[in-house]
């Protein structure tokens, strides 16, 4: 029997979590699914092994590594370490988390895949010179950020930017300040993409003047009809996610453009499933084992 580790943010993930959607489906091809919490990971004198249910268990002796959440930001780097070293499938390659989790628009060639004008600083008055440069609105956001945390939209020139700035280059993080774009108002698409394969499609609309459609910060799903353009531009960035290690994600997409490409449990299954999608977990995971 095939054996899976999903490593996940929390001990016991919630009932519509990815880890667990995802874990039963693949139980149900008969899969064993071992599942621990990231922050639990240690080096011993057997190697590197992680907490679960049952004991610890080594992610050496597991047939397959789906990581699903980051833990604890201040050891971040110190887990990917102790994964990096391991000889042994990731869904989404350690070297990939490691590069491309953040919203900086590294993981996709800009010239092939457009998205917004997007700069990075860790000042304030870099990112308030740069916007009064470029005038128009702007929208500012933490690189790693989830769930539409601390996303803020304000016009250069104007006390909330200045504001927002400041409070996001506390301490010296870095913060992205991207070119706000008309087309989002109407709402935007999470594509959830496995194994360079649609899994789903679902709008997300958000609450009239919110600077984010997220589900978390009030905004709400219906399911997406296949649209060739906006599928065939989702299935070319599959593809080029996956020459990077990455065979998982949630990519953004408002017209032609890709906002971003999430390669850390996107949380597209969930949302698939209160659609009336009950199958999006079984066809993500018969695309990632098909590969």
């Amino acid at each position: 029997m095939p054996i899976v580790l999903l490593l996940t943010a929390l001990p016991a993930p919630e009932p519509d979590d990815t880890a667990t959607l995802a874990g039963a489906a693949l139980k149900a091809l008969g899969w064993q699914v071992e599942q621990g919490c990231i922050d639990t990971l240690a080096l011993g004198r057997d190697g590197v092994s992680v907490r679960t249910a049952e004991g610890r268990f080594r992610p050496a002796d597991a047939d397959l590594v789906w990581v699903l959440g980051f833990g604890r930001a201040a050891t971040f780097l110190d887990k990917m370490q102790l994964l990096g070293g391991l000889d042994v499938p990731f869904v989404n390659r350690v070297e990939a988390l490691l590069l491309l989790h953040a919203k900086y628009p590294s993981g996709l060639d800009a010239d092939e895949f457009p998205q917004p004008e997007t700069h990075a600083a860790n000042t304030a008055e870099a990112l308030i010179a740069i916007a009064d440069a470029g005038g128009g609105k702007w929208v500012l956001k933490p690189p790693a950020g989830s769930f539409g945390r601390n996303v803020k939209v304000a016009d250069a020139g104007t006390p909330e930017l200045a504001q927002a700035a400041q409070a996001l280059t506390e301490g010296g993080r870095y913060a992205l300040l991207q070119r706000w774009r008309p087309e989002v108002e109407g709402g935007e698409y999470r594509v959830l993409v496995a194994g360079e394969r649609i899994v789903g499609t679902y709008r997300r609309v958000g609450l009239p003047n919110s600077p984010t459609a997220n589900l978390a910060r009030g905004g709400h799903a219906v399911l997406a009809e296949p649209d060739p353009r906006r599928d065939a531009l989702a299935l070319r960035a599959a593809a080029a996610l996956a020459r990077r290690g990455v065979r998982f994600a949630g990519l953004d997409i408002t017209g032609s453009l890709i906002l971003e490409a999430n390669v850390i449990n996107p949380g597209g299954l969930a949302t698939l499933a209160a659609l009336g999608d009950s199958l999006a977990a079984e066809r993500a995971v018969n695309a990632l084992l098909s590969d």
